[in-house]
């Protein structure tokens, strides 16, 4: 557990939260950070971080302890976060290519501020008078069954000189956008989180306060060439059947754009053609992943009359070693040639 690390902020619960609450904030963040589950590097780490909480929530002694921690001058952190607004956690959404090479995102805020054009109060005062809202200024209102009454808003006055602020609904509060231009930095993989200190919105009458922080949860989108596993990235490539059993220079995708590489003879090796470094990208001691490559075969759909005597070249000069360059076929005219000779019942 990380000195000072607020348990209940980890877990997602209210600190007033039961034993049953607790726990199963735990199984549901267990469920989603544990290494037999999630691939990402950052699973681990996140895993250890929940466990550590959710010991510490269910044992009083160290609870306590870590509450005195909380309230003590000396601890200056402790300190800082108690006077500290909620932090915020939501999600950033990256292309595979954003997260890979870092750049740059907006992220929209909502925060809650005192109406300016009402100071706060929810009232607005007129120099003069304005006509009542709730009766048009008549002074009266339509009751039920069809009859009218003296309105209450204005007592039937019929003209009032304040009224309820439109700008905030008469709740002195009201939204206000806060756009942040945040510096993603390279290499961060799903689940992994970007803090940005003192950005959280505090809520309304919390002015005085200090923000919280905001955490930005990574999220990637599906890509349509890439599949991620861990840091190394799957990509089938269709290849004619021709470059696939001769070999030779293919143009593959890779997340800064393309390369080419020698494709070697078929068969293709068990799991794919391995290509080391070119996934996604290392982060301090995790390494860069791989660039795997699945050829798939294809087959042309027509041939023009010179590719079937190319063809049928082919197919003769196979026929003549047969066992050794297709033992399989080999095998299946053995079994034909034995099926023909033998004698009739």
């Amino acid at each position: 557990m990380i000195d000072f690390e607020d348990p209940f902020f980890v877990l997602g619960v209210a600190r007033e939260a039961s034993r049953e609450e607790i726990k199963g904030a735990y199984r549901r963040l267990a469920m989603r950070w544990h290494p037999d589950r999630n691939p990402s590097p950052a699973a681990a780490v996140e895993f250890k971080r929940v466990h550590a909480a959710y010991e510490l929530l269910l044992d009083d002694e160290r609870l306590a302890v870590w509450q005195q921690a909380q309230r003590s001058p000396a601890a200056d952190r402790a300190s800082d976060r108690a006077a500290a607004g909620d932090d915020l956690l939501q999600s950033l959404t990256l292309t595979l290519e954003q997260a890979a090479a870092g750049c740059q995102r907006t992220v929209e805020l909502l925060h809650r501020v005192r109406c300016s054009a009402c100071t706060g109060s929810g009232r607005v005062q007129h120099s003069h008078s304005v006509p009542c809202p709730a009766c048009s200024g008549c002074g009266r209102v339509v009751r039920a069954g069809g009859r009218t009454g003296r309105c209450d808003n204005c007592g039937g006055r019929g003209y009032l000189r304040e009224t309820v602020c439109t700008d905030c609904a008469g709740s002195g509060w009201r939204n206000e956008a806060r756009t942040l231009v945040v510096t993603v930095p390279a290499a961060l993989l799903a689940g992994e989180r970007l803090r940005l200190a003192r950005q959280a919105p505090l809520p309304a009458g919390d002015e005085s306060r200090i923000a919280g922080d905001l955490y930005l949860e990574i999220s990637l989108l599906t890509h349509e060439l890439f599949d991620l596993a861990g840091p190394d990235l799957h990509c089938r490539v269709p290849v004619s059947i021709f470059r696939l059993l001769s070999g030779g220079r293919i143009e593959i995708p890779t997340l800064s754009g393309t390369t080419w590489i020698d494709l070697p003879p078929w068969p293709a090796t068990a799991g794919g053609h391995r290509l080391p470094g070119l996934g996604f990208p290392g982060k301090g001691v995790r390494a860069a992943g791989d660039l795997v490559l699945h050829p798939e075969a294809i087959h042309p759909q027509v041939a023009a009359r010179e590719d079937c005597q190319l063809l049928e070249l082919l197919e003769w000069r196979l026929a003549s070693d047969l066992e050794l360059r297709a033992p399989l076929l080999a095998d299946w005219q053995e079994r034909l040639r034995a099926r023909r000779d033998a004698p009739l019942v």
